[in-house]
């Protein structure tokens, strides 16, 4: 089954029952530039540890690093535009186990990897589907700098469920 299609040549769309579990898939790299980790920290999380070079470099990490929440929305960015783009995603149900493993510096790589691992009828609703996936991402050093689990609603083909 193929769930990272290029959408730039034809839309896909994955329902409930195209979703396997065990799926396994890396999602790419995304490189966080110093710029852009002030920026988001200046305006969502504005600790100095994130804007400030002289006080950051002060602190054990001995420079500036990225909000943990900048991390996790970088990671999830790259499971968005590689597997929920063409997912039939109803909606978000929410994230858990969100844990940041080891800062991420300026210009580092992550490199984003999800696995499928439980899918299950709505009881409420046989046209959804819930699933959950879990996400990780590492550095360009091989440590993980980000891990949660997402637990999602996507449509399903065929509301019978005895399907």
């Amino acid at each position: 089954m193929i769930y990272l299609e290029s959408r730039t040549v034809s839309r896909m769309v994955v329902y409930f029952e195209d979703v396997e579990v065990g799926y396994e898939a890396e999602l790419g790299t995304y490189e966080m530039s110093k710029a852009e980790i002030v920026e988001f920290a200046e305006r969502y999380d504005p600790l100095p540890i994130h804007t400030d070079d002289e006080v950051a470099s002060q602190s054990s990490h001995g420079g500036v690093i990225a909000s943990g929440f900048h991390t996790f929305a970088a990671a999830n960015r790259l499971v968005t535009d590689q597997f929920k783009s063409n997912l039939a995603v109803v909606a978000g149900l929410g994230i858990d186990d969100l844990r940041w493993h080891n800062p991420v510096r300026p210009d580092d790589v992550l490199t984003v990897r999800m696995e499928i691992l439980e899918k299950r009828r709505s009881e409420g609703d046989p046209s959804r589907g819930i699933f959950r996936l879990e996400v990780t991402a590492e550095n360009q050093r091989g440590e993980d700098v980000v891990s949660f689990v997402d637990t999602g609603m996507v449509r399903v083909r065929d509301s019978d469920p005895a399907q």
